[in-house]
This record gives C-alpha cells, structure tokens and sequence, in this order.
C-alpha cells in the first residue's frame, strides 16, 4: 500500500483524482480519492492503479463519486510505455472489433502471449477485457449524455447484439442499462441531443488551442470563433457534424454529435480527444522540460503547450503538402480551394460556414486540382502520396513505428524531412517527432543571429527524446 495514496484519500484529495483508485472490500464499490462518501477503515480498503484493474478484481464503479464518468481512464496509462499506448490506442479505436488479439501483436511486432503480460503488469486485465471495459463505459456516459434508446447505445458502443450488451452490463455494474439510466440521469432527456463530456486535467488553455487551429481552418470544412470549434466529418458507418465548446466549470470539453448513424459516437469522441491532446500525462514531460534552460521558454505557468492532432490524417497530409515553402495562411487558402473543388457537399441543416466534405484518397485522386494556384509539383506529390496510400504502400496511422512511417513517406519524390516529420507531429500525433528544419524552430534556437545547422538541432533535440513534438510546440511558444 502506497502511504501517499493513503494519506490522499483520506485527505479527499482531487489532485489525485485518476492517479489511483480505491476500492471498498465490504461494499464491492471502487471510487476516486477524493469520493464525498464516509471514510472507510483501511483495512477495508484496496488500492488500485487503474480502473480497469478495479473492474477486472469486479468492483463497480461508484454512483456518487462516479470514476468511469467524471474521471477518464486515459489518464492511468503508464505513457512511458509505447507499446502499451500503441496498443491501447488500436483498441479505443476498434482494431479489436475486427481483427484477432494474434493480428494485433503481429501489429506491435510481439507474441500474444507477450501482450497479454504486458497489459496484466500494468493495467491488471488482459487487451480483450480493455475493450470490454472501454466500450461498456462509454455506454454509461451515452446512458447519462443522450436519450437514445438501450438498443442504439448498445450497437454505438460496438456491441453486436443487445443480449451481449445486457449481459455485459448488468455483469459490470450489478444493474441492467434501463436501471442505470434511472440513476444516473438528474433530469429527463426530452430530445435526441447527446453532448458528451471529454474530461481534461488542468491547467488546459483551451483559447490558445483555438487560435493554433484557426489559422489553419480549412473554409467549408471548418468553423473556429473564440469561443467554439465546429467540422463535418465522414466515417465508414456515417457522416455528420461535430461542435466542440469549452466548460471549464466541469473541466471538460462539450462535445455536440449530429450524424446519420450513432454507431459513430465513439470513433468521434475518440478522434476529437486525441485533437485537443486530452489523454497525455503531463507531469513527466513538464518536469523534465521545465529544467531545460531553451524549452522553458516556452511553456505557460510550468506547462507545456498542447499537441493538437488533426482529426483526419489524410487531409492534414494534404494540406502540409500544400504548405511546402508557403505561408499558413497561403495554404489554408489552398485546402479550402480543394475543398471547394470537389464540392462534396453537406445539407441545409448544417451549420452555417459547414458546406464541403473534405475529399478521401479515393475522390481525390480523380479530382483535377489544376488552375486553384497550386504549382504543378505540388499538384504531382499530391497525386503522388494519394496514390501510395490507396495502394497501401503508406499508412497514416499513429499506430506505427516512426523509423518506418519516414522511411515509406520520405521515399516519395516530393516529401522531405521536414514534411514527413510535421504529418507525423501534427497529422498523426506520434510524439516523438521533430521538423529540424522548420524555420520557427531554427529561429528560436538561433543564439547572436547564429543560426544552427540541422545537424547541430537533431543533435540537441536528442536530449528531448521521447517528447520532441512537444518539445517544437514550446520553441514555437517562445
């Protein structure tokens, strides 16, 4: 037993909210340490790193402190562990709901019998109760956020049949859905609305997130005010459109969902996480960078900026390639010619400013981009990558090594270093990226009107190691 972890709960202490929870042996209920229940004996007690570790020993979630819905599980993930947060990442994202537990080691380059240890020493259940438990849980918060039937939320959460989901359920909180909806909702939903809360620890800068995306909102494709980031969006189940706004009173972004399929839901909430980097662990990094003499610079109150990763990986790529050699500004201009272009549009009851669907490799490929002000190489690599990808020579997946995603990107004629690094930063999330040559970068570690060469940043940005994408965002900070 931790004497920290003790000594934080009962101190009821929120700072440890998510770094560990505590189950009741006598009850059968786990809760986050700073639970407004009375103070249970210690001896009673069971500390756990996880929530998923409490719910694989069957403790359920607590109804009043609520630690599947106000706390995010996200946060329990060991980050210093890449194969486990590559793996936890294809999970969230429904590898396993089509593909073998054996394809996914294949994936990370390991047995399966080394995965499942892997994830018993650090989370306490084996990948498939990860995906169990990923799924059931956010079909509680569909139960609390929206007034969907049992039977949509049961399939939006990727449950293939409603028995399945039940018996699930029922075996993970002791109670069936309809019950559980019953308790936890304040209020009757009266409409099919369902804004759903994506938790983030504090500090979150959530305006300086907005400004970094609004000068590269594509026109059509995206809306930003100071306030509210909106997009349309295509999945493989459905299409739609998404609004993002801020409560910091509940410390959560609220995300609005309005699409022909809900089955969706996940994937969104999921993708837009990932967009305002709401599942990173901070202390290390902040740590670590704020010794740094250059990198401190850089960082607001002693922490780092944000990542944020594109919601579509392909149109990032895109619109980095429009970007070679231009300004932002000039290559927003470009994407929305693009988008404009395929005129792939949405209808009327959009939001106003939400007219195109950003083009998929497919349409794209056949779209003619010539006359828009796009130089004919740019027009070639466009065509060039586009290519690659649909003949799945190049994958635009976090889920990768990096050493390889550079050397199947930087092989096409027209991708350069800087390029494969920026979609690997920025379109892809893989945090240990780094654009040496970026100009902002080369400005900030200019010493005298010196300005290093390449090879003299890569060999400082080695020191930054695994977190050199954050490492850029406060060079560019500062």
């Amino acid at each position: 037993m931790n004497p920290v972890f003790k000594q934080a709960r009962l101190d009821k202490d929120k700072n440890f909210d998510g770094r560990f929870f505590f189950g009741v042996k006598s009850t059968g209920i786990v809760c986050r340490p700073s639970c407004p229940a009375p103070e249970a004996k210690e001896e009673n007690v069971v500390y756990f790193n996880t929530l998923f570790e409490a719910l694989e020993q069957h403790f359920r979630p607590c109804l009043r402190c609520r630690p599947d819905i106000n706390i995010e599980y996200h946060w329990g993930n060991p980050t210093s562990a890449s194969i486990l947060d590559t793996a936890l990442n294809m999970i969230y994202e429904g590898f396993l709901n089509y593909h073998s537990l054996k394809e996914l080691s294949a994936k990370l380059n390991i047995s399966d019998r080394h995965l499942r240890q892997i994830f018993m020493d650090n989370l306490g259940a084996p990948p498939v109760k990860i995906l169990t438990f990923h799924k059931i849980l956010f079909a509680k918060k569909l139960l609390l956020y929206s007034n969907h039937s049992i039977t949509e939320i049961a399939f939006a959460s990727g449950f293939r049949s409603l028995r399945q989901f039940n018996d699930v359920f029922k075996n993970t909180f002791g109670i069936s859905p309809s019950q559980m909806r019953i308790k936890l909702q304040e209020s009757p939903k009266t409409s099919k609305t369902t804004t759903l809360l994506l938790k983030y620890q504090k500090p979150f800068d959530y305006k300086q997130i907005l400004n970094f995306m609004r000068e590269r909102a594509i026109a059509g494709v995206e809306t930003i005010t100071d306030s509210k980031y909106s997009r349309t969006f295509r999945t493989q189940t459905s299409n739609g459109w998404f609004i993002v706004n801020n409560n910091p009173e509940k410390s959560a972004l609220e995300l609005h969902i309005d699409s022909t399929d809900i089955r969706c839901f996940m994937e969104i909430s999921n993708r837009v996480r990932k967009m305002f980097d709401l599942n990173t662990d901070f202390t290390h990094i902040n740590d670590k960078f704020s010794n740094d003499p250059i990198l401190s610079k850089g960082m607001e109150n002693g922490h780092v900026p944000r990542l944020p990763a594109a919601f579509d990986p392909f149109e990032f790529t895109v619109r980095a390639i429009l970007g070679q050699q231009i300004t932002v500004r000039a290559a927003t201009t470009l994407a929305g010619r693009v988008a404009e272009k395929a005129a792939i549009q949405t209808t009327p009851e959009f939001p106003e400013g939400l007219n195109y669907f950003f083009p998929n490799p497919s349409e794209l490929i056949e779209l003619d981009i010539d006359g828009l002000g796009i130089t004919k190489i740019r027009q070639q690599t466009i065509k060039t990558v586009t290519q690659s990808i649909l003949d799945e020579k190049l994958e635009l997946s976090a889920n990768q090594d990096f050493d390889t995603f550079h050397q199947q990107f930087s092989a096409l004629k027209g991708i350069g270093d800087w390029t494969v690094n920026y979609v690997a930063m920025r379109g892809l999330g893989i945090i240990d990226s780094f654009p040496a040559g970026d100009l902002g970068v080369i400005k900030a570690l200019a010493a005298d009107g010196t300005k290093p060469s390449i090879k003299e940043i890569n060999s400082l940005a080695e020191q930054w190691r695994p977190y050199r994408a954050y490492a850029a965002l406060c060079l560019w900070n500062s």
